[in-house]
């Protein structure tokens, strides 16, 4: 049953996605590569460095003129990379999409989704954070955040189960906010399922499920199906 469990929170949490770089080595390689930092650690750069990203920027708006269309696509690049398990490459591109925009929250996705593939999870927490910082209304920020709340929820449950309560709790209520303003989120729909499973509330657990696959999600697994069926008999 844990290792269904483990799959079935897997399909809630960008950590499925495959691994090429570990934390340890994240952290010695950033320390001499800003590159790979978020918005490059705010570290200063020098004169060199400075022409090198004002001729980037300028070479990406002559192909797609447009800021927020030509950030948006350099995120969305960078989640192709991390989908093929290259997070060097990856955190490289969200980079390049905070040149272009550095008021994009979209880029605050690609961070968090890359500190999600390391399994680091208060790191990701952080980056969703500050990305809604900038847009209070993001829903799919929200629902990135809503992932790592039921990863810390699975963490905590057998050591701090009261700690691991709050976090099903604040995920749900994250979650019914992004169904307010986008009542047609799969995504969402699936993650309440899950969390109203961990809190072994079949009937929310169900109804989630089914609005899910209504919408044309296709998060429910056949594992998923299965796990639910086992906890929530109908």
């Amino acid at each position: 049953m844990r290792i269904a469990i483990l799959f079935f929170l897997m399909q809630v949490s960008a950590s499925s996605i495959a691994q090429h770089l570990t934390y340890s080595e994240w952290q010695k390689q950033s320390f001499g590569d800003m590159r790979l930092m978020p918005k490059y650690g705010d570290r200063p750069k020098n004169a060199e460095m400075l022409a090198s990203d004002s001729a980037f920027v300028a070479q990406t708006l002559a192909v797609i003129p447009d800021r927020d269309t030509a950030s948006d696509h350099l995120v969305d690049l960078g989640f192709g990379l991390l989908r093929a398990g290259d997070l060097t490459a990856a955190m490289f591109r969200f980079n390049q999409a905070y040149l272009v925009d550095p008021k994009n929250p979209s880029i605050y996705r690609g961070y968090g989704a890359f500190f999600m593939s390391l399994d680091r999870t208060s790191e990701a927490a952080r980056q969703y954070a500050d990305g809604l910082a900038l847009d209070t209304t993001d829903t799919m920020l929200m629902t990135d955040l809503a992932a790592v709340f039921l990863a810390e929820e699975f963490n905590l449950r057998q050591v701090e189960p009261a700690k691991a309560d709050l976090m099903l709790d604040g995920t749900i209520r994250l979650l019914d906010r992004v169904l307010v303003r986008d009542p047609k989120s799969s995504e969402a729909c699936f993650k309440l399922s899950v969390a109203h499973l961990r809190k072994g509330q079949c009937k929310e657990a169900v109804r989630f499920r089914d609005q899910c696959k209504t919408l044309g999600g296709t998060q429910v697994t056949a594992e998923c199906e299965a796990l639910l069926k086992a906890k929530c008999p109908e």
